[in-house]
């Protein structure tokens, strides 16, 4: 085995939120009086912090932003938490790399209570030995913490762990952390291998077999 502890992104990698977040977005943006933005730029929302997609898709003020995030979670908790389902094969890599005694966590941007009711909701949380997300406070603007919070928790040393992500956000948030980087192409924020390519990449996985592969082979 490459690594003792694996870490998960968690929209985009391990779960394909989008109808959810982007149903909310759309709501709240409309609900904020702006313009909504078409649907690829839309799915920009889909992975970085929330404060930072209200400013810079959409041309927020900071204080226009913070009262866009409050709207959006109140609704997300309502309406779009459980419109999510795990990628195909996601469930089998994360009893594989238990069962050949591999630590597996979750490090994510959106709300830790939002990502505990999800996985719990889809009987998930039982793969995982540590769950961290953002805290309530809407200003964070990168990774770095979480991802350093989730080697913490693990009990891990960080050359001992690889974080699984599908954007700039978990690479960079990886990098500065101190931790190996693995690319996913199958969420919302890397689509073709050469913009992967532009960080440092232990891997880049078209699908969940490859990352398999490349994590227990």
């Amino acid at each position: 085995m490459k690594y003792k502890t694996v870490l998960f992104d968690f929209d985009g990698t391990l779960m394909d939120t989008s109808r959810g977040i982007l149903y909310c977005a759309k709501r709240t943006i409309e609900d904020m009086g702006f313009e909504l933005p078409d649907d690829m730029t839309l799915r920009k929302f889909i992975g970085p912090p929330l404060k930072l997609s209200f400013v810079n898709v959409c041309g927020m003020s900071d204080e226009q932003a913070a009262k866009a995030v409050q709207h959006y979670r109140e609704r997300y908790a309502e309406e779009g938490m459980l419109e999510a389902d795990i990628y195909p094969g996601m469930e089998k890599l994360l009893q594989n790399l238990g069962n050949s005694g591999v630590t597996c966590a979750v490090a994510s941007v959106k709300m830790e209570k939002i990502v505990r009711k999800t996985l719990a909701h889809f009987d998930l949380t039982g793969y995982f030995d540590a769950i961290c997300g953002a805290p309530e406070d809407i200003n964070i603007k990168g990774k770095e913490a979480i991802v350093k919070e989730a080697v913490s928790r693990t009990n891990s040393s960080p050359e001992d762990c690889i974080l699984i992500g599908d954007s700039d956000y978990d690479a960079k948030g990886a990098q500065a952390a101190g931790i190996d980087f693995c690319a996913v192409l199958w969420g919302f924020g890397f689509s073709r291998m050469e913009d992967a390519a532009k960080f440092t990449c232990r891997y880049i996985a078209d699908d969940v077999s490859l990352l398999e592969r490349f994590l227990l082979k």
